[in-house]
């Protein structure tokens, strides 16, 4: 019994420990919101090849959205009109570092390992969209299904 309090105990000392870093993710976020319209997003990750795959995966980095949260924004991306290669980019760059994950890893890690993580996940988004774009195919079809429909 007493190690299930200290597991407790600990767990609500880590909490306190990033309370401050995720408050301040959260903070980001919200600006990022307010600046960021979504017109913008299709006119800039629209056409091309390489250009809007860097694009997506700078504007993913810091958006503190978790693997779950980022599919259905890269769905909506897809619908605006960006490529296959810009959403794969921004479903890969926004889980891996988002600025809560940014500011928890320069809480519980050093500082090398917070400036390498956004690197490695930046280096990973892009080489894996810009594959997409020029291997990929393009024929995915994004479709809203209702309830119904799939029962009948």
């Amino acid at each position: 019994m007493i190690t299930i309090y200290q597991i407790l105990i600990e767990s609500w000392n880590i909490y306190l420990d990033v309370a401050i870093y995720m408050l301040f993710g959260f903070f980001i976020a919200g600006i990022l919101y307010v600046f960021f319209k979504a017109d913008k997003i299709k006119e800039y990750l629209g056409s091309g090849r390489i250009k809007p795959v860097i694009l997506s995966a700078l504007f993913g980095i810091p958006i503190p959205l978790c693997s779950c949260g980022v599919v259905p924004v890269a769905i909506g991306l897809k619908k605006q009109g960006a490529n296959s290669g810009a959403a794969l980019s921004f479903m890969i760059a926004t889980p891996e570092s988002g600025v809560d994950s940014i500011a928890v890893s320069y809480a519980m890690l050093d500082p090398i390992l917070t400036i390498i993580r956004p690197i490695a996940g930046f280096i990973t988004a892009v080489s894996t969209g810009i594959a997409q774009n020029f291997w990929g195919t393009e024929n995915t079809v994004v479709k809203n299904t209702s309830i119904e429909e799939t029962k009948g």
